[in-house]
């Protein structure tokens, strides 16, 4: 089975703390968590130019590309019960999902804070 890969901002509180979330519902230790900020992030965001100047969680299964609520959705498809339930966000409308997601990405760091070196 390919591993999927899960790219997050590392200096976020709140992508940090989503990412043990997905750490513990991950039991079968299919999704490869890499930050952004790391070279081997660089590097798959650099393979892809639809990836360039976006801020968002990025997934990718099956080489298939997943940002922002969509991201969040198929990740959640991935987790053991009952982490995968959040799956049913899927309908809420899309437009809806993606405002509200591009909504807390703007203002994660003034709620959330950044995590200091």
């Amino acid at each position: 089975m390919e591993k999927m890969v899960l790219l997050f901002d590392s200096g976020c509180k709140l992508c940090n703390s989503s990412i043990k979330f997905v750490t513990k519902g991950d039991k079968k230790q299919q999704i490869k968590q890499i930050p952004l900020s790391s070279l081997e992030g660089a590097a798959i965001v650099a393979k892809y130019t639809s990836l360039q100047n976006i801020n968002s969680i990025i997934f990718i299964a099956n080489n298939k590309l997943f940002i922002e609520s969509d991201a969040i959705i198929e990740i959640a498809k991935q987790l053991s019960f009952p982490y995968k339930l959040l799956a049913v966000g899927r309908l809420v409308p899309k437009k809806w999902r993606d405002h509200i997601y591009r909504w807390i990405a703007k203002n994660r760091y003034r709620w959330f804070g950044r995590v200091s070196n």
